[in-house]
């Protein structure tokens, strides 16, 4: 049997006492105690930091990350298929036809409504324009980065003020 201890409710920052077992034979000298601190480090403490606070208010970055994983993914499938831009330029379209589809069936009785519906429709043909763009000649061209940047911090601040406005402009939109 072992008579290696060790403690089993340590704390994070409470040091851990191990002790090893005396030598065989004739000599019985005392045990040797090492003492390892369990203090995490100052990267380990900076990274549980930030993702604490990414995962508290993930809900106000969710277009920034959503940004993020459009550059991951465009990177990845430039690599592997540069031509799917080709399908994703039709598809960049769809905002523009959405927003003309909401104005003949549920014309907006606000104006800021329309300036909302604009805005969006905008931002998202900006976004899928980038996207195919970026599927072709690669996402981390100048211009493209650019834009993407542009994009991403424009649909940021667009939500973080749809957020905090009133309930009745979000139901109209």
């Amino acid at each position: 049997m072992s008579r290696r201890t060790r403690s089993q409710a340590a704390k994070a920052a409470a040091p851990t006492t191990v002790h090893i077992p005396r030598q065989r034979g004739r000599r019985q000298e005392m045990p040797v105690i090492v003492v390892v601190s369990e203090e995490p480090t100052l990267t380990a403490r900076a990274t549980s930091a930030t993702g604490r606070w990414v995962w508290k208010h993930r809900r106000a970055w969710a277009p920034t990350g959503l940004a993020v994983a459009l550059l991951a993914v465009a990177g990845i499938v430039h690599l592997f298929a540069p031509w799917a831009a080709f399908i994703a330029a039709p598809v960049g379209l769809a905002p523009l036809v959405k927003l003309g589809w909401e104005a003949k069936t549920r014309p907006a009785a606000d104006p800021t409504t329309t300036v909302w519906r604009i805005a969006l429709a905008t931002l998202a043909l900006a976004g899928t324009a980038w996207f195919s763009l970026a599927l072709w000649f690669g996402p981390f061209g100048s211009p493209l980065m650019g834009l993407w940047t542009f994009t991403a911090i424009a649909g940021q601040v667009m939500w973080l003020i749809a957020r905090r406005t009133s309930t009745t402009l979000k139901g109209s939109i």
